[in-house]
């Protein structure tokens, strides 16, 4: 008898999956609970805390030694459910406005849970969820104004952002006649040290572009800082003299980067000035858009990121303001050809075939870092497809509605003081006492009370689960910000969180008396 038909072999064989059709029937049965509880979890959001600290007693499970022998299915999802599904940091409440973090849908999480049992390999290959992934890079990449333009689904933001930049120095290296992909950024003993390459963005640039000028090899000295105006965009006449200097120094520069929704105040540089610069001054033109170039699905205001279209590349999030699950970024690249030369390597056991599993199709390790990669676009296309890009381009809209909501309320309460505009979804505020200018006549001392305050403040109201705004420092002054690209919020999360950081404020300077 062949293996094939030893029935007892396959009986007796080690495998991760249920042994036998009654622990697969209680498996099923496990299944159908979890979804119960967190389509429960999800219809409760509105009801509970929106974010609540881990106890003491709850973290004492994750000091545990690694399990020799298991619990078994049952026993694990109550460990689950009792000391890590109420922790979480908050972020699919309807009062969770921190750090540009998306909330997720119902939908969606479905559609990873598809993803993940499907577990295809998305290096490409012939196989219907590469042609999802291509299929919504097309749909982005048409909305973004980029038609045709080379993409693929990453991690996040500093990933996407990265290999915009990578495929900016590789396009300068071969206009420069390096061999960048060959020798790198080093000089071997047969040369001449190159000049070194240096890139662009304002100070309000995301940290990205400092990781990113390390891992390229190029140092953070080649990240060229630009100051910014009153307006927090980036000035064009001291880029233009900064380049200048640059250029007379022997330094190459290669790429000016222009943020689409600033990450401190949501503030977006003028895009279509710098795609001009760039193309007289044959520099590459890479737009962080982590959140903000999603604007662009927005008719009322994509006018704000208007010259996105005429980007070399561009990055955003989807699972920022485009609500889906982490992890859900996109890279775009204009030129095909520079993007598959910035990544793309041969290797005999990824050769294609004429038909088969290898034939044909998109090769995505071909133009990005990984090789192994999971399906990430079957939940942004499963979104669309259900709702349709004019839904998300709503909650956009409603987004911007709320913020301006609470930006009035700031702007007419004698005890809160903006501290920057709010030009779309995020809003930099913070409490003032009324007295405060003459209790103090040192201003240094009133600016310490002032940040003190508000400190507490945000601590408090995250504390008693009351909201999830966060904070950033702005000319010294410590600020709350709300950054919001919520789904769920109604006006009275709003206003729930703007009363509680009054009153909150007040029982602070109370009890600092």
């Amino acid at each position: 008898m062949t293996a094939s038909h030893d029935t007892r072999a396959y009986a007796e064989r080690i495998t991760l999956d249920p042994g036998s059709d009654e622990n697969w029937q209680s498996l099923r049965a496990l299944g159908h609970r979890m979804l119960d509880d967190l389509f429960d979890a999800h219809q409760a959001l509105p009801y509970v805390p929106a974010w609540r600290p881990l106890p003491a007693t709850k973290a004492e499970l994750f000091s545990e030694s690694g399990p020799e022998v298991g619990l078994g299915p049952d026993m694990v999802y109550d460990q689950f459910r009792s000391h890590v599904f109420p922790y979480g940091n908050g972020n699919w409440h309807p009062r969770f406005f921190g750090w540009v973090q998306g909330t997720g849908t119902p939908l969606a999480m479905l559609a990873d849970m598809l993803a993940s049992g499907m577990n295809p390999h998305l290096a490409g290959f012939n196989q219907a969820p590469a042609k999802v992934e291509q299929q919504v890079i097309g749909w982005f990449a048409e909305w973004m104004g980029m038609p045709g333009a080379s993409g693929l689904f990453v991690t996040g933001g500093t990933m996407a952002n990265v290999h915009g930049l990578a495929c900016a120095r590789m396009a300068m290296a071969a206009r420069l006649g390096r061999d960048a992909r060959k020798n790198g950024v080093q000089t071997w003993p047969d040369e001449s040290a190159p000049a070194p390459l240096v890139f662009y963005g304002s100070t309000e640039t995301h940290s990205w572009a400092k990781k990113a000028a390390e891992w390229l090899g190029l140092g953070d000295r080649a990240f060229r800082r630009v100051a910014v105006g009153p307006d927090r965009r980036i000035d064009m006449d001291a880029l233009a003299r900064r380049i200048a200097e640059d250029r007379a120094q022997g330094l190459v520069p290669f790429c000016v980067i222009g943020t689409a929704g600033t990450v401190n105040t949501g503030t977006t540089d003028p895009l279509e000035a710098i795609a001009d610069f760039c193309a007289r001054e044959s520099l590459w033109f890479h737009v962080d858009g982590a959140f903000g170039a999603l604007l662009a699905l927005s008719p009322r205001h994509r006018h704000v990121v208007r010259g996105v279209e005429r980007a070399d590349s561009l990055a955003f999030d989807l699972h920022k303001w485009g609500s889906m699950p982490f992890e859900c970024a996109v890279a775009l690249v204009r030129d095909a050809d520079t993007h598959a030369a910035a990544f793309k390597s041969e290797a005999a056991y990824l050769g294609a075939l004429p038909r088969g599993v290898s034939a044909g199709g998109q090769r995505f390790n071909d133009i990005g870092l990984d090789l192994t990669r999971g399906f990430k676009a079957l939940k942004i296309w499963m979104q669309l497809k259900a709702d349709g890009v004019a839904k998300l381009g709503a909650v956009i809209d409603q987004n911007i509605e709320q913020v301006q909501y609470l930006a009035r309320m700031v702007d007419a309460h004698a005890e809160c003081e903006r501290v920057a505009e709010a030009p779309l979804n995020v809003l930099c505020f913070r409490y003032v006492p009324s007295d405060t200018s003459r209790e103090f006549t040192d201003n240094s001392a009133r600016e310490t009370f002032l940040n003190d305050v508000n400190r507490e403040i945000l601590m408090r109201v995250q504390e008693q689960g009351i909201a999830v705004p966060s904070s950033t420092v702005l000319d010294g002054r410590f600020v709350l910000r709300v950054a919001h690209v919520n789904h769920r919020t109604t006006d009275q999360d709003i206003e729930t969180l703007f009363d509680a950081i009054v009153e909150i404020g007040r029982e602070v300077v109370s009890g600092r008396d």
